[in-house]
């Protein structure tokens, strides 16, 4: 029995999926794309995907779709070339100093949504305690919430290693096993017995559903916060794979603790808009999900938006709202000017 067979086409899912809601189109939405896996058939909704896997929530049985679409999924070489690209961040910053200017609509759409990269943050302590894992794209396009993270856990009197890398969930959601599998297997080798701090949510969401043994930035604050208080008021963007493995709830336990106040967007876990990689391949349908999402945003009147992942904060920031992260507001609160 496959995946696909669960499916019971009860269509549930529909309005869950950030694909279907802006094209009403039930080859862009789960449902649709079961039915096509099921039948042996091609279908451009497989593409389409934007791997946000909210319709899992949504499920009354129980589908694995994101196990489902990374089966049937192949990897383009294109799609393959920047995963390569991003699974070392120092060349990744390399790529994008150098491609300014370069006609090609990939590269253009890179600049786009993404103004500035900076130079990786390296750092190692002797006989570090903790390994501080960025993330690829944490790592180049928000350097300074690196360095917040670092200067939080150290204030609470650890020794630190920064592990700048990739986890593998792009490669995992674009298809590509063999990759996505070796990339997890690297990391359990590096991370063996040592206590890691994940700080893109989405990247712990993925690495935990491997089998690796880590904690968000989320879990590690919630565990090491003192008396402390922000005075602050923001919205809160749960991002999916999060969201999916429930680390949300801890970010949202520490934005209590430290008594900001909260003004709730519509369905904070609705996507973003970016899927990884996808608001660069497909920029179309990615521009109107941000266009929804941003309209969800907008009517809770807060420019300030918490989001953990980076991806969901370069989409948030090319609608013109101010991303922060936990780390942000833990360390690098004087920056914080609502303005």
């Amino acid at each position: 029995m496959g995946l696909e067979d669960a499916c019971v086409h009860c269509g549930f899912c529909l309005e869950a999926c950030p694909t279907y809601v802006v094209t009403r189109s039930e080859i862009h939405s789960p449902r649709g794309r079961i039915t096509s896996v099921r039948l042996g058939i091609s279908s451009e909704g497989i593409e389409t995907c934007m791997f946000c896997r909210r319709c899992e929530l949504a499920c009354p049985s129980g589908v694995e779709y994101g196990k489902l679409i990374h089966n049937v999924r192949e990897e383009s070489p294109v799609k393959k070339a920047l995963n390569v690209v991003m699974e070392r961040p120092q060349l990744a910053y390399r790529f994008f100093k150098s491609s300014e200017g370069l006609n090609s609509p990939v590269v253009r759409r890179i600049h786009e949504l993404i103004p500035r990269m900076e130079a990786p943050l390296e750092y190692r302590e002797e006989s570090p305690e903790i390994i501080l894992f960025p993330g690829c794209l944490m790592s180049v396009a928000f350097r300074r919430t690196v360095n917040n993270a670092l200067l939080f856990i150290k204030s609470r009197g650890y020794r630190v290693e920064i592990l700048n890398g990739c986890c593998g969930l792009s490669h995992y959601s674009e298809g590509d096993k063999v990759r996505s599998n070796a990339l997890i297997q690297q990391l359990r080798e590096r991370f063996k017995g040592r206590r890691v701090v994940s700080l893109s949510s989405n990247c712990s969401a993925h690495m935990r559903e491997m089998g690796l043994n880590v904690e968000d930035f989320s879990e590690f604050a919630l565990s090491e916060l003192r008396d402390e208080k922000r005075k602050l008021t923001i919205t809160i963007h749960d991002p999916c794979h999060a969201n999916l493995m429930g680390i949300t709830k801890s970010t949202r336990k520490v934005v209590e603790r430290l008594g900001i106040n909260v003004v709730e967007m519509d369905e904070p876990s609705f996507e973003c808009g970016a899927g990884g990689g996808y608001f660069i391949y497909h920029p179309e349908i990615a521009d109107r999900v941000m266009d929804v999402k941003a309209e969800k945003v907008k009517r809770s009147g807060q420019k300030l938006v918490l989001s953990t992942n980076p991806a969901c904060s370069l989409a948030l920031a090319f609608k013109g709202f101010r991303p922060l992260h936990l780390a942000d507001i833990l360390e690098g609160i004087e920056d914080l000017n609502p303005s």
